[in-house]
């Protein structure tokens, strides 16, 4: 009768094991998990965040982290090669600004596997001192 218990209880340890869900896979190097960011301002670490939205229209995307108080929008165009459109920072790193193509500052992409990499100068203040201008860098990794 124990043997039977044993090898009952083997069998039903063996389909358990089965069914365990596999470990998630790691990204591969340069690269975030899909749905989270990573946002560096002015050399500052905002922190990483899973409240990321990617929207496709067309060759342009929305990418939007974080909430109303803080976070990042970019709209990158994939027409005819990756460009980022505009950039807005909202009180990151105790920086506010933004950047718009063609009206100053820079802002480059570039992409592995399914994270943006969007690096720049913006134009805005810093929260400490909304009244004064400032131009704030900023490297932000988003996994769509």
């Amino acid at each position: 009768m124990r043997i039977v218990l044993t090898v009952a209880a083997l069998a039903a340890l063996g389909v358990v094991a089965g069914c365990s869900s596999p470990p998630p896979a790691k990204p591969q190097p340069g690269t975030l998990v899909v749905g989270t960011a990573a946002v560096t301002v002015n050399d500052v670490d905002a922190g990483s965040t899973d409240a990321v939205a990617c929207t496709a229209a067309g060759a342009l995307t929305t990418i939007t982290t974080g909430d109303a108080q803080s976070g990042v929008t970019a709209l990158v165009s994939n027409k005819d090669e990756l460009t980022a459109e505009s950039v807005s920072i909202n009180n990151l790193g105790g920086f506010t600004g933004s950047y718009n193509a063609g009206l100053g500052g820079e802002a480059t992409v570039t992409m592995t596997g399914r994270t943006y990499a969007i690096t720049g100068t913006a134009e805005g203040f810093a929260t400490d001192k909304p009244s004064f201008r400032s131009n704030g860098t900023f490297t932000i990794k988003v996994a769509c």
